[in-house]
């Protein structure tokens, strides 16, 4: 490649309905930001390696509904490690957010820049309206297929969180 040109964060296609349980989650390869402020990469590959994965979708950094629902899940790491599960944030904003957002709050996972919208698009989580990630979970066991999918997810909700914490066999 060029110096101009990027490789897309995922050879999947946009889809038009949202990823379902039972189906595979899209590859895809994004930058990150940890809790330390290191800059990481991610690839689903990598985020599996350890068993599975939940993608906590959210529109923007800092905002008092996304801050919620990743402190929420922040709480429950140590319940959703014990299941063989780790926790990622992803969004649409950009790394410099990220790490703003990182310093501020320090989420015990990796918050992944989705900055193109491309794997967001993939899982059929973008909403066009707005043009960012709809606010949802996507729960990935270890082979690469979802487990548990919320693409409406309210963390005021918690009817929510019990359907997760079921999908994952710990309610």
């Amino acid at each position: 490649m060029s110096g101009g040109e990027r490789a897309p964060a995922t050879d999947a296609p946009p889809r038009a309905t949202p990823i379902a349980a039972g189906e595979p989650m899209p590859s895809f390869r994004l930058p990150a930001v940890t809790a330390s402020g290191e800059r990481i990469e991610v690839t689903l590959d990598g985020a599996l390696a350890e068993g599975g994965a939940l993608f906590l979708f959210y529109r923007d950094d800092g905002m008092p509904l996304c801050t919620r629902q990743l402190r929420a899940f922040a709480q429950e790491r140590g319940t959703l490690r014990a299941a063989g599960v780790l926790p990622f944030g992803i969004n649409t904003n950009g790394l410099g957010s990220h790490e703003r957002f990182q310093e501020r709050d320090r989420f015990p996972f990796p918050l992944l820049s989705d900055f193109f919208g491309e794997v967001t698009r993939a899982c059929g989580l973008w909403d066009e309206d707005e043009r960012k990630a709809r606010r949802a979970l996507v729960a990935v066991g270890r082979d690469g297929t979802v487990r548990h999918a919320e693409p409406h997810f309210n963390p005021d909700n918690l009817a929510a969180f019990e359907a997760l914490f079921a999908a994952l066999g710990l309610a």
